[in-house]
């Protein structure tokens, strides 16, 4: 019998390395990007103290959506999603953030200012750092006022390749945006 907060994870081969994916029975929860499978869970731990089961099962329907993302194509993430950590603030950046249309960017002040938060575009930023399923929920299409760049969890150079998957100009990074 299945537990409603029993999690499962499994492996998702990707140009950007291994990407550990977990879900429970509602939906994705997190990715990970972690080069072995030992790394992955003590991460999983100690980030939101799970212990999932693997289950390759669980992920038949993300894995077809992740192929098409990854060879260049423009990919709706529309599987069920499964918010089980972060506060109610960090949530609605995360929400707000799938609005981002594939290709584009905005920056961390203009998801403060959709969300009425005022010069909230520090806090934006580290909601971003936070976001428990990076490519489904676009983080890396969030840049600063100025156009450059800014961080990202999983590295400046990946944040790049992902903007370059989805066709984004990336030698207009560092441009004002409008």
């Amino acid at each position: 019998m299945e537990s409603k907060d029993e999690f499962f994870y499994d492996l998702f081969p990707s140009p950007l390395g291994p990407l550990w994916l977990v879900s429970n029975r509602e939906g994705l929860c997190f990715i990970f990007r972690k080069a072995t499978e030992p790394g992955f869970l003590t991460e999983i731990r100690s980030q939101a103290g799970l212990i999932p089961r693997k289950d390759s099962t669980r992920f038949d329907r993300w894995r077809p959506l992740l192929t098409i993302y990854f060879s260049g194509q423009k990919v709706l993430f529309e599987e069920p999603i499964s918010w089980t950590v972060g506060t109610p603030f960090q949530k609605r950046i995360w929400k707000k953030m799938l609005e981002i249309p594939y290709g584009e960017v905005r920056s961390y002040r203009w998801l403060a200012d959709q969300l009425a938060m005022g010069p909230a575009a520090r806090a934006v930023g580290n909601a971003c750092g936070k976001n428990p399923l990076p490519i489904v929920v676009p983080c890396h299409r969030v840049v600063h006022h100025d156009g450059s760049l800014g961080g990202y969890t999983g590295g400046v150079e990946i944040k790049k390749k992902l903007l370059a998957i989805e066709g984004f100009p990336v030698e207009s990074i560092g441009a004002p945006l409008k």
